[in-house]
């Protein structure tokens, strides 16, 4: 829950104020980010929606990118369990279609995740250093991988390793996709044009049709 931008927080000496300091900048971070897009989250904006000061994030945080970092962490493992979730309700091995599905449904909803997720090699890895990305990356495949797992027993012609670079590339193309399939209004606006309609794509849609693709592929060369 983010605490009311005027609040004023004490200073935090015991673990776990510390650690409800970061939540709240965390949130704040999020509620930001789904308002006002990565442009509009900043390091002032952050404060502010946090009822901190600047000064006060670097206590915690070394920076922007390390913020949102551990937001798309949260944000991760959230996407994770819902994913493996839908996985373990597959009833038949093999099924591309049912996997396919169940990608796209644990994506539809998840904007930080794919806002974030989009923004990774691009914003968040710069800025950092080599051990907050090493960190980062380290609870990132602990957290994916009862997915990974799940994905194998879904699928089981793909090893381990197979479904896990299967999965970080899906999650890479899909997430990409999220800002053209969730447009300004604007380019709402001329998709509506009938020379335009073609180019209109919805998100889960697509993601389905990519992942049931490309597992299709990969499965031929198995």
């Amino acid at each position: 829950m983010v605490p009311p931008k005027n609040k004023t927080w004490k200073r935090a000496r015991k673990p776990e104020q510390k650690a409800e300091r970061i939540d709240a900048i965390l949130e704040a971070a999020g509620v930001l980010l789904e308002e006002q897009g990565l442009d509009g989250t900043g390091l002032n904006a952050i404060a502010r929606q946090a009822g901190l000061s600047k000064p006060n994030l670097y206590v915690y945080f070394e920076s922007r990118e390390a913020i949102l970092l551990q937001l798309l962490l949260k944000e991760s493992s959230v996407w994770a369990k819902s994913f493996k979730r839908r996985l373990d309700q597959i009833e038949k091995v093999g099924d591309v279609d049912a996997v396919a599905s169940a990608f796209a449904d644990s994506l539809a909803r998840r904007r930080r995740f794919c806002t974030l997720s989009a923004s990774l090699a691009s914003v968040f890895e710069h800025n950092v250093g080599p051990e907050t990305v090493a960190q980062f990356k380290r609870e990132f495949l602990s957290i994916v991988q009862p997915c990974v797992a799940a994905l194998s027993q879904a699928l089981p012609e793909l090893s381990d390793e197979e479904s896990s670079r299967a999965l970080a590339m899906l999650v890479m193309s899909a997430t990409g996709m999220w800002a053209h399939c969730h447009p300004s209004a604007s380019v709402e606006v001329v998709l509506k044009q009938p020379e335009f309609e073609h180019i209109k794509f919805d998100f889960k849609e697509t993601v389905f049709d990519l992942a049931a693709c490309f597992l299709r592929g990969l499965l031929t060369g198995a």
